[in-house]
């Protein structure tokens, strides 16, 4: 959620450690902040609100050293104001922290150092630990972290600098995710890989409860028992204009438009010569009799056709749980059973949490993640890459048709492995694939008229009803998660069997309805919703293919969408053009698309 940034090398610190925050602040952020070290002073630049405030205060104030440490926050304890942001200081303000994570004891703590006379800025939970690591802090930086990381309870990922040490940052992690990067002239550090470019051309993740001794030519790891690692840098892979917005306006327009280009790379990655290519996971899926899907937000909803995939061609019993409630279950840990974890960061925390849950009780997972190097990927049996290249807009858009295809290409996988899919059969499943990329291009093209002519009429709506039946309940409940998230509207999905079992009764002339009937088995069943609508004066949005008749002659617009030539498939296209109705809405109403207030891309605290 949080951002952390870090920077030694021979540029102004403060120039380059702006930039690195303003690409990280996809992961959500009330307030930001800079420290700067230079001639055995530390200097502080912080403001609430946008970074072009803290950009204001480095153009007044100038530059100061060549080291220094950033952070964007998404407020947990206190209010977003300047003196919550961090950096966070000690009392003589000689060393500086930014931290991401929460630190559970921190009230026992605060009421511990003030009474030793430490004195308090903040309410925040992350200013414990300047001043706790004063307290143990005798000139050497390294004993001073470890002693303190042995006081604190619950996630972090902390970088510390101090005013007498120059050119020298000391982090720490637990429990969140933290990468360092090396380039010919610099030392970085950050919470994902994009803060690192340009200046960082390989990266090394840090592991758990590992600290490491960043200095500008150098890095020295310790692990939880005081053990040197060797760091191991790889290079990376993402360039810059995968992280920049190009010829659009919003990363949210890019990535929905970049959708053909992503099922086509997961396609030809994971089919070879027309059949199912070999997968990279240490389970023996003849094996598995039962599957648990773990999953938040829009995950859980590509997890809930997942479990249609699986059940359909593998004929195995299949669970889909919210990773927020499996984790505080006690959940039955049966033979034969598979957990599949899914996560477009890899890092979120309660799906994380779950994991470990699982591998405690002896069940082997594999994930989904976008990120393969994320803590969720290293913590799996094996993990199978989405391919989406980086997705900074916070409404997920391209992971979410991602994880669609590799789930299908997933139970295929699961289907053989268990003899329950003949050769016919997967030819004729992957057959059904290959047109979906060009399916996906054409349906974006032709619904973006239709949509903007629905949007010049209802956008100013203040709640919206989502309805599907089968497969499409998932795109029901993702069509309402992006109309919240980005526009504010107060939306909600609902299985269409269950309208007149309650939400029936929101439906007046003035709300909108957005009913998805493509062409198919439930396709009868879906009119006679939409009928039930029109008959209480709802403003109906009908999404299906343009040729369907009784579908447009029932909707007030319709949101022309290409017919799968397997129904299964048929949520990868039905879901775009209410991508695109979402943005669109959330233009109109002057909301920032790729920031939407209070929300974060990579949900990293519980």
């Amino acid at each position: 959620m949080c951002g952390i940034a870090g920077y030694i090398g021979n540029l102004d610190a403060s120039s380059v450690l702006l930039v690195a925050l303003e690409r990280l602040k996809y992961r959500g952020y009330d307030s930001a902040g800079i420290a700067t070290q230079e001639n055995g002073e530390l200097t502080i630049g912080k403001s609430a609100g946008r970074l072009k405030e803290l950009q204001d205060i480095y153009d007044e104030q100038g530059s100061f050293g060549n080291c220094g440490i950033a952070h964007t926050r998404w407020a947990t304890h206190g209010t977003p104001s300047t003196e919550n942001a961090h950096p966070h200081c000690n009392t003589d303000q000689s060393i500086a922290v930014v931290h991401n994570g929460i630190i559970e004891n921190h009230e026992r703590l605060r009421r511990q150092l003030t009474d030793q006379g430490a004195i308090f800025q903040s309410q925040t939970d992350s200013e414990i630990i300047p001043h706790l690591l004063a307290t143990y802090y005798d000139g050497d930086p390294i004993k001073a972290v470890q002693a303190c990381i042995k006081e604190l309870e619950g996630s972090y990922a902390f970088a510390a600098i101090f005013a007498d040490h120059e050119n020298r940052i000391i982090v720490a992690r637990h429990g969140s995710p933290l990468l360092i990067g090396r380039g010919p002239h610099a030392m970085m550090l950050a919470s994902d890989i994009p803060a690192l470019l340009p200046h960082a051309h390989d990266v090394c993740v840090l592991e758990e409860g590992q600290i490491a001794d960043i200095r500008n030519d150098s890095v020295e790891i310790v692990d939880a028992d005081s053990n040197n690692v060797d760091p191991a840098f790889k290079k990376i892979e993402i360039n810059f204009n995968e992280v920049s917005k190009g010829e659009y306006d919003s990363f949210m327009a890019k990535e929905i438009a970049e959708q053909p280009e992503v099922v086509q790379r997961i396609i030809d990655d994971r089919i070879s010569n027309g059949a199912l290519a070999d997968i990279a996971v240490e389970v023996d899926l003849s094996q598995i009799q039962h599957v648990v899907f773990l999953a938040c937000g829009t995950s859980w909803h590509a997890a809930l056709l997942g479990k249609r995939f699986l059940e359909h061609y593998a004929r195995i019993h299949v669970e889909v749980d919210i990773s927020s409630e499996y984790r505080y279950r006690n959940p039955i840990a049966a033979g034969g059973t598979l957990v599949v974890a899914i996560s477009q960061s890899g890092e979120t925390a309660d799906t994380l949490a779950s994991l470990r849950l699982a591998r405690s009780m002896f069940m082997p997972v594999v994930s989904l993640v976008n990120v393969v190097d994320s803590s969720i990927a290293r913590e799996s049996e094996g993990a199978l890459p989405l391919l989406c290249g980086p997705e900074i807009g916070v409404a997920s858009t391209k992971a979410y048709t991602g994880q669609l295809t590799a789930l299908f290409l997933f139970a295929l996988q699961m289907a053989k492995a268990k003899g329950r899919l003949t050769a016919e059969q997967e030819k004729e499943a992957i057959d059904s694939l290959l047109p979906i990329p060009e399916l996906v291009a054409g349906t974006l093209k032709n619904a973006e008229e239709h949509v903007l002519d629905a949007v010049e009429v209802l956008a100013p709506a203040n709640a919206t009803v989502f309805l599907g039946r089968g497969g499409e309940h998932a795109t029901a409940l993702e069509g309402a998660l992006k109309l919240k998230e980005i526009a504010y509207v107060h939306a909600t999905g609902y299985p269409a069997g269950e309208f007149k079992h309650g939400p029936i009764a929101l439906v007046t002339n003035q709300l909108p309805v957005v009913c998805i009937a493509p062409q198919g088995a439930m396709h009868d069943k879906m009119l006679s919703n939409l009928e039930e609508v029109r008959a209480r004066q709802g403003r109906i949005i009908g999404v299906g293919q343009s040729s369907d008749r009784d579908l447009k002659n029932l909707s007030d617009h319709l949101f022309p969408v290409d017919l799968a030539g397997n129904e299964l498939l048929q949520p990868l296209l039905s879901i775009l053009p209410l991508q695109r109705y979402s943005y669109h809405v959330a233009r109109r109403r002057d909301c920032d698309v790729d920031q939407p207030r209070n929300l974060a891309k990579s949900v990293t605290v519980e």
